[in-house]
């Protein structure tokens, strides 16, 4: 029975370490680029705001992972553009080092920025996403919550991504 569960657990450690080496792999062989397909951006509010708002940006670019930890972006313009708004500017068509699980990526630009986005992958094939909600409320003058005014906000960031 020992013997049994020694193999089971030895099983399940190897297939639990499969993907993930399957993602290490496929994100460097054959050159390591991916294009960037397509970005979407949105954020809305419920209710409904006037200034709920939704991009997509198509052929944005490619990226490059390297065996070594290491890659680069390579944003087109038009999205390098768009993405100025947003985030660090140092962010943009950089150098940076990368670390994964099986549903997470993580850029490191310095030792004092980076950025960390879910991860969906099949082979050559990828999603990297942000997403954030936030719930807020008015207050009285006595903060205390006014009836009725919760307002949810969602934000969502995505990369669609093909191995070329």
């Amino acid at each position: 029975m020992k013997n049994l569960l020694v193999i089971l657990l030895i099983a399940f450690l190897a297939l639990g370490c499969k993907k993930e080496n399957k993602i290490e792999k496929n994100l460097w062989n054959n050159g390591g680029e991916w294009e960037i397909k397509s970005f979407e951006q949105s954020a809305y509010k419920i209710p409904a705001s006037q200034f709920d708002y939704s991009t997509l940006i198509s052929n944005g670019g490619s990226i490059q992972f390297n065996k070594d930890g290491t890659g680069k972006f390579k944003y087109s313009e038009e999205l390098a553009e768009y993405l100025e708004i947003i985030i660090y500017e140092e962010q943009i068509n950089a150098d940076f080092t990368y670390h994964f699980t099986e549903n997470s990526i993580f850029f490191i630009f310095t030792d004092a920025q980076g950025a960390a986005f879910d991860l969906e992958w099949e082979e050559d094939k990828m999603i990297y996403s942000h997403n954030e909600t936030h719930v807020d409320y008015d207050l009285d003058q006595f903060n205390d919550t006014i009836p009725g005014s919760k307002v949810t906000s969602i934000y969502s960031m995505k990369f669609n991504c093909e191995k070329k």
